[in-house]
Order: structure tokens, then sequence, then C-alpha cells
């Protein structure tokens, strides 16, 4: 049961209903016998501030936010991580004597996800330069993958590839209409576009795929996108949304409470919240 001592982690943005986060977190508390709550809460971007504010007033450990308000949010910071800087989105916030602390677990998220799924990494494509493309980019990047970016917006995603090759990464950039030649000699592709959500579309045409990509999708509803059908029956391995999304929330976990997040029991409630 909550009470006034109750530590409150939360999920802002607009929609949140269909999050997850809230079922994996609270069974995480609850496996390590920890008197922390997490909820969702619906933000519309006028509200941001003063939900940041509040939450800050009410003595929160911190939030974690998704669309709309990554980027919004770099600005509000006392103070980010290079990482979330350098993607300017921040998903992930700690709050400490009254400062926030701003983080970005896309990438690093992804990138567990891929390596749990045992990927070849050397080559990745990445599908959309936006807050979750510029973070998978930069968390490949930094393991020493080639990273090619394709986005609608080609500008976008030359000014990504730019960034990264001035750190000294190896990347690249183009059109999603060249997505099926660009895959040929890819080892990894990451859809971070919101092709597929809620719908049977995919951003990558099927004949395309080859058995030697690893394929993650950053969608999680619907579960199994046709993406990652497409993929399966290509011979691909396939990483869901899911799979992200546990690996991201356990980062965030570990930097509210300290404490190592217990993977078993995030990941059961998870499954749960698909079959509800």
């Amino acid at each position: 049961m909550i009470s006034a001592k109750t530590r409150l982690v939360a999920l802002i943005g607009n929609p949140v209903d269909h999050s997850l986060s809230p079922a994996s977190h609270n069974a995480g508390f609850a496996a390590l016998k920890m008197d922390w709550a997490y909820f969702a809460a619906a933000v519309k971007p006028e509200q941001l501030q003063a939900a940041v504010e509040g939450m800050k007033a009410l003595g929160f450990a911190g939030f974690n936010s998704t669309m709309p308000h990554k980027t919004a949010l770099v600005g509000m910071m006392d103070d980010v991580d290079a990482f979330a800087e350098f993607c300017q989105a921040v998903n992930t916030v700690t709050i400490y004597n009254g400062q926030l602390h701003g983080y970005n677990t896309d990438g690093p998220g992804a990138l567990n996800a891929l390596k749990a799924a045992d990927a070849n990494l050397s080559h990745a494509i990445i599908l959309g330069a936006g807050a979750a493309g510029r973070a998978m980019a930069l968390a490949l990047a930094q393991t020493g993958t080639k990273v090619t970016i394709l986005n609608r917006d080609e500008k976008k995603a030359a000014h990504v590839a730019q960034k990264l090759k001035k750190e000294g990464f190896d990347a690249k950039s183009g059109s999603l209409h060249d997505v099926a030649k660009a895959i040929q000699s890819a080892t990894v592709l990451c859809n971070a576009t919101a092709v597929g959500m809620h719908s049977d579309e995919t951003p990558v045409p099927k004949a395309a795929l080859h058995k030697d990509l690893t394929v993650l999708d950053a969608v999680y509803a619907p579960r199994h996108t046709r993406l990652l059908k497409d993929a399966h029956a290509a011979g691909c391995k396939t990483v869901a949304g899911e799979d992200m999304l546990l690996h991201q929330a356990m980062i965030g976990f570990e930097l509210w409470t300290g404490k190592k997040a217990p993977i078993a029991a995030m990941r059961s409630a998870m499954e749960e919240g698909f079959h509800k």
C-alpha cells in the first residue's frame, strides 16, 4: 500500500495508456520488497514544465518520459549525461536534492537487447533519425559498429551521421527509399520509426531481408509487427520492442534505486501485460 514513505516514480508522455512500464517497474520493486511505486500520467506539451516542477516539489525519485517530451526535457535539466546531450533527448530523469539529472536509455537499451540476442554488430542500418534513432546510432557506433542512418528527411539523417563522424565514428546516411539496397551488406537492422505501430505496415520490403540480419523493431504495439514476422520468415534473428523496453527499464531502475534490476520479475510482468 502506498504511504507517505513510498518513493514515487512516473512515466510522462501523451499518450501513455498503452505503456507496460508501470507493471514492469512495480514488479521489480515488489521482487526486492521496496516501498516504491511507479505510475503513468498523460502530460500534454503545454503541461510539461508544471508536471516536472510538481514531481520535484513532491519529492519524486525520478521519472521516465516518452513522446512527445524527450527533446523538450533537455533544456529543463540541471545537467544531462554526454549520451543524452549528443542525442538531444532525455527519457530518464533522476531527482536528487531538487536537481534534475537527465539520461537517455534508448540507445543502451537497444544495444543490450541486441547483445542478449548475440547479434553480429559489424554494420547496422538505423531506420529513423528521431530521438530513438539517434540514440541507437550512437550506442552502436560507440561499440565500433559501422552505422548507416536512413530517414525520409535525408538532411536530418545526414546531420546525425555528420555528428557521429565528428566524434570519430564510421557513419553515413541515406534515404528510407534505399533500404532494400542498404541492408544487403548489413548485419543489424533497427527500426526506430513508428511504421508498424498499431498497423500491419512495414518499413522494409520482405524480399530484401536476409538470414545474416538481426532485426530489432522498437515498435511493441503490436507485439509481433509485420517487420518481425517477415524477418522471422526470412531466417533472421529478431529482437522485439519489448526486449528493448525491458533493457531500458532495467537501466532506469538501477539509476533510481542503486540496486540491480530483477530482470525475471520485470520480464514476467511485461509478458502478462501483453496477454491482457
